[in-house]
């Protein structure tokens, strides 16, 4: 397997090298396909580490974030690195943001990415032969580096890529080769990766004084070509993979950031994450919600007004009517003293009557 030097190469080996390897055999047995196996690998080594690889990204986009603020304190403090430090810190703390957050994760996945590098590399320059096959018998040398549970091999296992060999028999990829079609498509992807890994401001800052964004803009240059010249000189099936490694990686950056500045390159490109969508889908449905609520209210104060006018209306006519009421009785009331104050007039004036007469018929 080429094992790296030393015990701690070894010991390298032992812990990742060696059950990247055998599982990459155990996937090329299921499928019967190296190249759809380095692909499944990828992808399975990929899902593993996505906790990891979500912890940087989100990190890396808090980071995003407080450059305007970071910006502003590398200014008020330039002659001042002590306080300029402080503030800093300070400001991380504020937004709970951890800068090794984002360099951690990444410090954790290179034994990974560095294992399956070798497992994949070693195999492929160990049995290329220096003629591009197999030599005789050699299925035996890697059946030596099989654990006891991994099927064996009969014969030699096919590097090639065939899948488009329903359209010509002579159209294979032998990923034991280098091959320029792979190697430029693991610089594109590196490309693309960068691209949407920085804020689609990026383009209009990095016009600036500032180092950070000068270095960024170097950076997703010079990776895409490195990584293109180094798949045109090692063996298709690494450029495979870097290839199949950066596309996820785009992926997981655009449910995290989205689009980022590969926007400022192609036109139509939104920079809204899914997650940003959902946002404002939600928040207009709670508007929605507000403004029917709003509604609502306005038509139940309208019918409370409405309720309390009639109840008004009601106790005023209740009252008009009690006034009514009693001033009938007062009336009654008044009519009947009358009469009986005309009575006793009329009783009294005849008693005056009858003594007058007695009085006249004494005399």
């Amino acid at each position: 397997m080429g094992e790296l030097f030393g015990p701690i190469g070894y010991l390298f080996n032992l812990i990742f090298t060696f059950p990247i390897f055998n599982a990459l055999m155990l996937l090329y047995h299921l499928f019967g396909d190296f190249a759809l196996s380095i692909i499944v690998l990828t992808v399975i080594i990929r899902l593993i580490l996505v906790p990891l690889t979500l912890q940087s990204l989100k990190s890396t986009k808090a980071m995003q974030t407080l450059q305007p603020r970071l910006a502003e304190i590398k200014k008020k403090y330039a002659n001042d690195q002590q306080a300029q430090l402080t503030e800093t810190q300070r400001l991380y703390k504020e937004a709970g943001v951890n800068p090794v957050a984002g360099c951690l994760p990444m410090f954790l996945q290179m034994p990974v990415l560095y294992g399956l590098y070798f497992a994949i590399g070693n195999l492929i320059h160990t049995t290329s032969g220096g003629n591009g096959q197999l030599p005789n018998g050699y299925f035996r040398t890697i059946n030596s580096l099989l654990y006891p549970f991994v099927p064996h091999f009969s014969a030699n296992p096919d590097l090639n890529l065939n899948w488009f060999t329903f359209l010509n028999p002579a159209w294979h990829i032998s990923l034991i080769h280098p091959q320029p079609v792979l190697a430029i498509l693991a610089g594109l992807a590196t490309f693309v990766q960068l691209r949407m890994s920085q804020p689609k401001t990026a383009a209009a800052t990095s016009a600036s004084s500032d180092p950070s964004a000068q270095s960024m803009k170097m950076m997703q240059y010079f990776m895409p070509v490195m990584i293109a010249i180094f798949g045109w000189s090692v063996a298709a099936g690494l450029a495979l993979y870097w290839t199949v490694s950066s596309v996820f990686q785009a992926v997981q950056q655009y449910f995290v950031t989205g689009w980022g500045s590969l926007g400022n390159l192609i036109p139509g490109l939104g920079s809204n994450t899914p997650e940003q969508k959902n946002s404002s889908t939600v928040v207009s449905a709670n508007n929605e919600k507000r403004r029917e609520s709003s509604a609502e209210r306005r038509n139940g104060s309208a019918s409370a007004d409405e309720k309390a006018t009639e109840e008004t209306r009601e106790r005023v006519g209740a009252e008009r009517g009690a006034v009514s009421s009693q001033l009938r009785t007062s009336t009654k009331s008044t009519n009947k003293g009358n009469s009986q104050a005309n009575k006793r007039s009329r009783s009294t004036s005849a008693s005056a009557r009858r003594r007058s007469g007695a009085q006249r018929s004494r005399s």
